[in-house]
């Protein structure tokens, strides 16, 4: 339905089918059109009934500001879910700004919760307005008729709601956090990845910690609706890996993105089965379905992280690793013509080369089959955002690493070249992208910088879906500076060139004196 399978940020006012998405977090329906969270463009895209995609909220620099005017001119910080009230404003989860935002029919966007301050999980602000109250980390969004606002964090694990006179408490949390607050216990293992709430006022939890989904009833008891068939609770027994977000429908079927087994789940009367990505052959013995395989639509999936249903009975899925939006049509046997996608491959920023000799070399050399982690991992590499300095002004770089096969080189060298009239400073940090979508810091990477400034070479031992550290992503944050005397214009030479992988270019803008 939208992004042409390449990361990268382009198409608005032409189809969306052809435009850019980057790690697109979310989708929600409402007032006839389909909004996306396009997580790594710090931005919010609209899909009109025509199918035209523009961009509704942000202006594609991560940061804050903007409250109170366009939402288009304003800055966000890594959106990461959305959900359209029944007035037609569209609530954003700015997770790395720890707000909610809120975008009116207008346009004009602004603040509903969230001081900008990290919550710690004490003295957060229930009870009192919850704009002033501290979120951490809010991960997911649910609304329901009356106008409620739910809010998932994963910082501190818990969900919140805030009333429609602004007021803000808990009403679910981990073991330890709920004490005198009146909440439901979830138990240690929780994280509130997504949220829905159905027509009844029930509120859904997809909880990839826990590998549940968990139903809040609206006599504020909290229950197993489906788990790990190991789980031991109560509940629809389910073969999946992560569940991380929820969509119900107007009959109260609810449909589960497994985030690491790239699978939408339809939970239903005590049954569970494939919808959409590859077909568990075990599904209907695990879950005692007796629904037929092709019943799922053959599609593959990568990391699927949101989920919505829309008015013509599709089910839309954010198809984060392939950096588009899947509409998936929700028939029991749906034909070669009504499938939106069958096995496409997205085109990679950078993927190591396949030679068409390869499979010969295993038959005449058969060690590489024993030892499969000699292959290359396929990467994509791209920097988050182009950047615009001031000469003489510091700021900092974002290089993104991905990849969906395990990745573990042990100690590399990472080899960056500045942009013309830039300089490195030295300054390096890491943080992993978990598939969860919670953030964790990186290791220890060092940088040594050479030639005045213009090379810096970064040392590192990074792991991606690696046994014990589940992360899907890295970013390498590196601090830049524009050269006193750097002439102003916008300069593309820069290099990235990560554990010997085929390089990618780097990006920068020096502005001028009068230029902002």
């Amino acid at each position: 339905m939208a992004g042409n399978g390449a990361a990268g940020f382009s198409g608005d006012g032409g189809p969306a089918s052809d435009g850019q998405l980057a790690f697109p977090a979310d989708v929600a329906v409402g007032g006839g059109a389909v909004f996306v969270a396009d997580h790594a463009n710090h931005r919010i895209r609209r899909i009109d009934g025509t199918g035209t995609l523009t961009t509704i909220a942000g202006d594609g620099l991560r940061g804050f500001a903007g409250d109170g005017a366009d939402a288009v001119r304003a800055r966000l910080g890594f959106p990461s879910a959305l959900v359209v009230a029944p007035d037609g404003a569209l609530f954003v989860a700015d997770e790395m700004n720890h707000r909610i935002r809120r975008v009116d029919p207008s346009g004009v966007i602004g603040t509903v919760a969230g001081d900008g301050s990290r919550g710690e999980g004490e003295g957060d602000g229930d009870g009192g307005p919850a704009d002033r109250a501290r979120l951490d980390a809010p991960c997911a969004v649910a609304v329901d008729a009356a106008g409620r606002l739910y809010v998932g964090e994963a910082g501190t694990p818990r969900v919140r709601r805030i009333d429609g006179d602004g007021v803000i408490s808990t009403v679910v949390a981990a073991s330890g956090r709920s004490s005198g607050s009146g909440a439901a216990d979830a138990g240690e293992a929780f994280l509130p990845a997504g949220l829905a709430v159905d027509a009844a006022g029930r509120l859904y939890i997809a909880d990839p910690e826990g590998r549940r989904v968990l139903l809040l009833g609206s006599d504020g008891v909290l229950r197993v609706l489906a788990g790990p068939p190991d789980g031991g609770a109560d509940g629809t027994a389910v073969g999946w890996g992560a569940p991380c977000a929820v969509a119900v429908d107007g009959e109260g079927v609810l449909y589960v993105a497994d985030l690491t087994g790239h699978r939408v789940w339809r939970l239903a009367e005590g049954a569970a089965r494939v919808v959409a990505g590859q077909p568990d052959p075990a599904a209907c013995e695990s879950t005692g379905s007796g629904d037929p395989a092709d019943a799922v639509v053959h599609t593959e999936l990568a990391y699927p992280c949101g989920l919505a249903v829309d008015p013509a009975g599709r089910l839309l899925v954010a198809d984060n690793f392939h950096h588009r939006i899947a509409a998936v049509p929700l028939t029991t046997a749906p034909s070669e013509d009504t499938e939106p996608v069958r096995d496409e491959e997205p085109t990679p920023v950078v993927e190591p080369e396949r030679e068409p000799q390869r499979e010969p070399e295993r038959e005449r050399e058969p060690e590489r089959e024993r030892q499969p982690e000699r292959e290359p991992a396929r990467l994509l590499v791209r920097q988050e955002v182009g950047l615009e300095i001031q000469r003489g002004q510091s700021e900092l770089i974002h290089v993104r690493v991905s990849s969906t096969d395990p990745w573990a080189p042990g100690r590399v060298a990472h080899h960056f070249t500045a942009p013309t009239g830039f300089v490195f400073d030295g300054r390096v940090t890491c943080a992993y992208y978990r598939a969860d979508r919670t953030v964790i810091p990186g290791g220890n990477p060092t940088g040594t910088v050479g030639d005045g400034g213009r090379s810096l070479v970064v040392t590192d031992e990074p792991r991606l879906n690696a046994v014990g550290h589940p992360a899907a992503a890295l970013v390498y944050t590196l601090g830049i500076r524009a050269l006193n005397d750097a002439e102003p214009g916008r300069y593309t030479d820069g290099r990235a060139v990560i554990a010997g992988q085929p390089e990618v270019r780097l990006r920068a803008s020096v502005l001028g004196d009068d230029e902002d």
